[in-house]
């Protein structure tokens, strides 16, 4: 707790100890306890952080374990496969002497046998552990490696699907994909999530624990939660559900069928994220930015409307080259 101590006429001096050291902050009225409390944080948050002795391997456990607290158990596995993917000559180094050449090195050898996607993952949780050390970014680039394409499923492949599936509990699965909602959250999903007037509430998601047991759990960020209207036959099926929890399933499980519709179909096989990438793509078509992130449960401004604006540039070239082609033959 700051102390508050008068030190002439009009001045009041907030004093705090954290880790060891003293703060302190001269203010020209009387603060309130709580204001002096957000004044002095204010205070230490802004002040330059001492870098740490400590391994790089030991601050990356010490910070997933204080995110254990507020992350999913999927995030939290996450960040301990990209620990795994780090080699022992790095994370055995302080964080004092590590050095951007290092992690240079270790990135271009490390991306010459994996996906773009996988290096970034790697340099992005180093720079979090630095930050969180109080260190600086570092700035690592991942060589001769193009990101990862943004896939949207044809509509041909989609209808294919859903012909399928029609009549069974999979047209109403691939259906709630098509709104943009995670494997996940289908698992969570109950008949009393919808409203009378087909509104579907989204306010929880089938995570795997480090048990390696399933639980239904909150969402981490608070723009997960949405609701939204749905079709009124859709809104039909799930009423019509046999059970108060529409899905008997854990998302890998989705996944797996998903992949039998599509080698049974003879189509591209794409994973049920996809459908989201289908969401946003065709949702944009007769909505704003805004409705469709708040939607899908992004955050404002995301990377997801700007891939799908350059998806749907590219496929407007397309067809304009076959179009030429076409006119000249």
């Amino acid at each position: 707790m700051a102390t508050i101590e008068k030190t002439s006429a009009n001045n009041w001096r907030i004093t705090k100890m954290y880790k060891g050291k003293r703060y302190r902050l001269n203010v020209e009225h009387k603060p309130t306890k709580t204001e002096a409390e957000r004044l002095i944080w204010a205070l230490i948050e802004a002040a330059p952080k001492e870098i740490t002795k400590q391994s790089f391997e030991k601050l990356a456990n010490d910070y997933i374990d204080k995110k254990s607290i507020t992350l999913s158990p999927a995030s939290i596995r996450s960040y301990a496969g990209v620990l795994r993917r780090i080699p022992a000559n790095i994370k055995k180094q302080s964080i004092k002497v590590l050095s951007e050449d290092d992690i240079q090195t270790f990135i271009n050898q490390y991306s010459i046998d994996h996906k773009y996607n996988s290096s970034r993952s790697i340099i992005v949780f180093i720079n979090t552990i630095l930050v969180y050390a109080g260190a600086s970014k570092m700035n690592i680039k991942i060589p001769n490696q193009e990101e990862s394409e943004f896939y949207v499923p044809e509509d041909s492949d989609i209808d294919r699907i859903l012909d399928h599936v029609r009549g069974t509990r999979w047209e109403m699965i691939i259906r709630l994909g098509i709104y943009g909602i995670r494997r996940g959250e289908i698992c969570a999903l109950n008949k009393s999530d919808l409203s009378e007037d087909n509104i579907l509430t989204v306010n929880k998601s089938k995570v795997q624990g480090k048990d390696k047991k399933w639980y239904i759990k909150v969402p981490k960020t608070k723009r997960s939660i949405r609701k939204f209207k749905i079709a009124d036959d859709l809104a039909e099926i799930i009423r019509n559900n046999e059970t108060e929890h529409l899905v008997e399933l854990n998302p890998g499980g989705i996944t797996r069928q998903l992949r039998r519709f599509q080698k049974r179909l003879g189509i591209e096989l794409f994973a049920f994220h996809k459908l989201r990438h289908y969401f946003a793509a065709t949702a944009r078509e007769v909505m704003g930015d805004a409705y469709v992130e708040k939607m899908g449960g992004w955050a404002p401004g995301s990377n997801i409307m700007k891939k799908v604006y350059d998806y749907a540039k590219a496929e407007k070239e397309k067809q304009a080259q076959e179009a030429f082609i076409k006119r000249i033959s």
